[in-house]
């Protein structure tokens, strides 16, 4: 149980924490294709400008256009503690109505809630321990941009 947590946390900041395992993503088509990635302690995976990176951190980036995705597997369960990286701490999570952001630096920061379906939710500033409100939103993961850090969080 532990281990599978440890694989959790790594995909949620893949690319922005150092860590020691692996991660299989697995992305589907609208067009009924897919294709398999492992994620490991160099790689990344991210959206920018409507694409879904997929960094392996030992290959050339692969990018995907994100109405082309139909849906993103992960190999990890869903069950994550609170997040902490790079000055910043994202809780609780799983969360049912809020989640909160703490920045160490204590400046406002930009954030952005995606479907994982690469669909932008919400975006918006908040302030060092304030809470973004989700209780509108179904049960199910999310990505979190916050600035340049990505993580995943869930709804429950």
């Amino acid at each position: 149980m532990i281990k599978s947590r440890i694989l959790v946390l790594l995909l949620i900041l893949a690319g922005y924490l150092s860590c020691t395992a692996q991660t299989n993503v697995e992305i589907h088509f609208r067009d009924a294709g897919s294709q398999t990635f492992t994620v490991d302690n160099t790689g990344k995976l991210y959206f920018d400008n409507g694409y879904l990176i997929v960094d392996e951190g030992h290959a050339v980036p692969v990018s995907f256009a994100i109405p082309d995705i139909q849906k993103i597997l992960f190999s990890s369960p869903t069950d994550i503690n609170d997040i902490s990286a790079q000055g910043c701490r994202i809780y609780p999570n799983p969360a049912s109505s809020f989640i909160k952001i703490e920045n160490e630096t204590g400046i406002e920061s930009f954030y952005q809630l995606f479907a994982l379906d690469g669909r932008l939710l919400m975006s918006g500033k908040c302030s060092n321990n304030e809470s973004i409100t989700i209780s509108d939103l179904p049960q199910g993961l999310y990505l979190l941009r916050i600035n340049s850090q990505t993580f995943k969080i869930s709804k429950l």
